[in-house]
């Protein structure tokens, strides 16, 4: 007679069902670690292969992005200068095209926004200068291409066009800073595809319109050169309208926004446009670094994406993370601004026939009292704090 031993199966069967609980949980903790590698290596995945790609590429300088996160930034006097650069590039027209016998050439693409921002290191203070881009000045001369004159908005073009040493980005920051007479240490410059695909990222910003206007000639895309009938040029533009108040902007009414030059009630001018422009950058700077922006990673990867397609800047990688910091602590609610137009007092309209019939705004008095009153604008603005 065989005997049975019902307390060993007993036991046998709890420890199976404990094998059992042990592996779902294996399975389930597997699951769950699989999913969130998944989901962060999906938003990480652009940043990453840019990261391995530089690293193959300057391995050194990557490195040194780790060693030295705390990297400090090119500064003159305690302040650190950047050229913010817009440019009126769509995105049908191409940076670059193959010319004669396969040899690349670059289109040339006109600044439609001008400014310099400027931080102190110290005391946290930003300035923005808006610099009209009407505004005639004198070009350098380099290799084949001779010293000219023109408007300053043409220095991004010429540069990318004619073989600038550094392109068109250093040729428009050696302009800007011979003209300003101030140093400008790193330049960034993006078009308007990258500018609407960056503040869409961002899911909006908000923006306190001053004044309610209405501009009956702002320019519809792709519609720059088409034939109008009854001799006019109605056809190629279309009426944008602003209220009055705090709006929620997407990224291409922000654009319409700071592009807009025939504005009606008071909002037509160089001075109303440049500000308009200063108003959407503090607003994109607030928003980017904020913590809520930066803890998403989905947002900072669509970010990062958006702006490296459409944007050029001259900084050295390993600054990057000092880069982020600088604008984390600029003190973004109290920036001073001031432009450089004829409301101003320091500009006045130039003679259309000294410069092809082209509107321009040259200096009233000469560029040294610019210069003077640019250096004491921001003295002034970012006092030193005693010792």
């Amino acid at each position: 007679m065989r005997y049975v031993d019902y307390g060993v199966l007993k036991s046998n069967s709890l420890e199976n069902k404990r094998k059992k609980r042990k592996k779902i949980v294996l399975f389930t903790a597997a699951l769950l670690a699989t999913s969130i590698i998944g989901v962060f290596g999906y938003a990480f995945y652009w940043p990453l292969s840019n990261l391995f790609g530089q690293l193959l590429r300057n391995p050194g300088t990557v490195l040194s992005f780790f060693r030295n996160s705390s990297a400090e930034l090119k500064s003159t006097d305690g302040k650190t200068n950047f050229l913010l650069l817009g440019i009126d590039k769509r995105s049908n027209v191409p940076y670059t095209y193959s010319g004669p016998a396969g040899k690349q050439e670059h289109n040339g693409f006109l600044a439609d926004t001008i400014i310099v921002a400027s931080f102190d290191l110290e005391t946290k203070k930003t300035v923005l200068i808006s610099i009209p881009r009407d505004t005639w000045v004198s070009i350098p001369s380099w290799n084949s291409f001779p010293a000219s004159e023109g408007k300053i908005n043409s220095a991004y073009s010429l540069g990318d066009v004619y073989g600038f040493p550094g392109g068109g980005l250093s040729l428009a920051k050696k302009v800007v800073s011979t003209n300003l007479g101030i140093p400008l240490h790193y330049a960034v410059r993006v078009d308007f595809e990258g500018f609407v695909k960056a503040v869409n990222t961002l899911g909006g910003i908000d923006i306190a319109v001053e004044n309610t206007f209405d501009d009956y000639q702002y320019p519809t895309p792709g519609k720059e050169t088409v034939t109008c009938s009854g001799g006019n040029y109605n056809c190629r533009f279309e009426r944008i309208h602003f209220d009055k108040g705090t709006r929620h902007m997407d990224g291409d009414t922000a654009l319409k926004y700071v592009r807009s030059r025939s504005g009606t009630n008071s909002e037509g001018s160089d001075f109303a446009r440049a500000r308009r422009q200063q108003k959407v950058i503090q607003a994109f700077l607030k928003k980017s670094v904020s913590a809520k922006t930066l803890l998403d990673p989905f947002k900072v990867n669509s970010l990062f994406k958006d702006l490296e397609e459409t944007i050029e800047t001259d900084f050295d990688f390993a600054a990057i993370p000092a880069v982020v910091k600088l604008a984390k602590d600029a003190q973004i609610e109290n920036i001073e601004t001031m432009v450089t137009d004829i409301e101003s007092g320091l500009m006045i309209a130039g003679d259309p026939g000294a410069h092809g019939g082209a509107y321009t705004i040259v200096p009233k008095n000469g560029w040294a009292q610019v210069r003077l009153k640019v250096k004491e604008f921001i003295a002034k603005a970012s006092p030193k704090k005693e010792k």
